[in-house]
């Protein structure tokens, strides 16, 4: 059988599709929660420089919408993951306990962390994928990068394979029906490594309910008795007595930059020093902070002893 006839047989199967059958769309979107970001953040940055992997759990709500509730990570920490690393007994293991605790979630796909490299799918990502795209043709793979990620960015992407009729025929793997799709622009290293030939990128969204924005709120929020704690009387002295060294320093630049001013003139010496460290500004400034630590340390012992 030669390639036309094949390309031909293909075709007319194709052809012969229910109209009522789904068909992926760019309008499709993945919700992902600030719990489960922040463990699979917590979980990439841990393993830096390796790879980690584990398992979303959520839901499939319709064809246009995944919401990703909860994460657990996986045992498996190396530079690839592979299909044969995946421990199926652990998985099995970690959902009965979690069907104990009231989460009746069910697994909807996998992430991994790309350390530095940037989001996309590797040949072994791709064999991965494969596997539990058999299970459930809707799962998906979330990629995230801990290294690129900075306060307030995350580098995340969602990923599903397209069907190797689509490939074979050269056809449209998802109907175009909005612009959710290709609201953010591929990067030139996933376009290499594969992305809408061998896959495509889901759009990812965040959303927060009103329990998990007093959670984040109050996660890095000091508590009302971090005022009352002291230092160590030994830590306070140490700490003086480099603040001291470093001021014995500064004053001598400081001197010696008045005395240049003496010889050179001031426009002279200030477009000399342009860049340079101001001895007189950070010498203040460790003044500054020298007394304020010293009057908060000698205020904070005198009320524990009042008090206590």
């Amino acid at each position: 059988m030669n390639i036309q006839a094949l390309m031909q047989q293909l075709g007319g199967a194709q052809g012969n599709v229910s109209p009522d059958a789904s068909t992926p769309d760019t309008a499709e979107q993945v919700t992902i929660s600030a719990l489960a970001l922040i463990k699979m953040l917590k979980h990439a940055r841990a393993g830096i420089p390796f790879e980690v992997m584990g398992l979303l759990l959520g839901e499939i709500v319709d064809d246009y919408h995944i919401r990703v509730y909860d994460v657990f990570s996986m045992p498996q920490t190396a530079s690839s993951v592979s299909v044969e690393s995946v421990d199926p007994i652990f998985q099995q293991k970690m959902v009965e306990l979690l069907n104990l605790t009231g989460r009746m979630e069910n697994c909807i796909g996998w992430y991994h962390s790309h350390p530095s490299y940037g989001c996309w799918l590797s040949s072994v990502d791709i064999n991965t994928q494969q596997s539990y795209e058999q299970l459930n043709k809707k799962s998906i793979a979330v990629v995230i990068d801990p290294i690129q990620s900075v306060r307030g960015k995350v580098v995340i992407d969602a990923f599903r394979l397209i069907p190797q009729q689509s490939m074979i025929t050269q056809q449209e793997p998802r109907q175009t029906t909005s612009n959710c799709g290709h609201l953010q622009k591929p990067g030139l290293e996933a376009l290499l490594r594969g992305l809408n030939r061998y896959y495509y990128s889901i759009n990812i969204k965040f959303k927060c309910n009103d329990l998990e924005q007093k959670m984040l709120q109050n996660l890095y929020k000091n508590s009302w008795t971090e005022g009352l704690k002291c230092n160590s009387s030994i830590e306070n002295s140490n700490k003086n007595e480099l603040c001291v060294e470093e001021m014995s320093k500064l004053a001598l630049e400081y001197q010696k930059l008045i005395d240049d001013e003496s010889k050179k003139g001031e426009q002279e010496t200030k477009i000399k020093n342009t860049g340079k460290k101001d001895p007189k500004k950070h010498l203040g400034l460790r003044v500054d902070e020298l007394l304020d630590e010293n009057l908060n340390a000698i205020l904070g012992r005198m009320m524990a002893t009042k008090a206590f």
